[in-house]
């Protein structure tokens, strides 16, 4: 077995792609996607400072070039810097 084999293979994206919150304001740029997760680059320190780890919230990555938008609730699973990790789960009817 290769142990530097990865659970969820990267998903590719475009450079373009966005996160949004809840709320519309922009996050940052999606650098990488998986199966379980993404991390984005923080726009600002004031969004790194509103992404603590442990925080639930819903996120949509958004597409500019093909027009999509996806929604999905995320727990931020670790801070270094402004990369933002976020693992994708399931909060059934709402985010908490």
């Amino acid at each position: 077995m290769d142990n530097n084999r990865r659970r969820f293979e990267r998903l590719a994206i475009t450079e373009h792609a966005v996160a949004v919150d809840e709320n519309g304001r922009q996050l940052g740029p999606v650098k990488q996607a998986s199966g379980a997760g993404m991390l984005i680059i923080a726009e600002s320190d004031d969004i790194v400072r509103d992404l603590p780890v442990g925080k639930c919230m819903r996120v949509t990555i958004i597409e500019p070039q093909s027009g999509t938008a996806t929604a999905m609730d995320v727990e931020v699973k670790s801070v270094i810097g402004k990369g933002v990790g976020m693992e994708f789960v399931n909060f059934g009817a709402g985010v908490p």
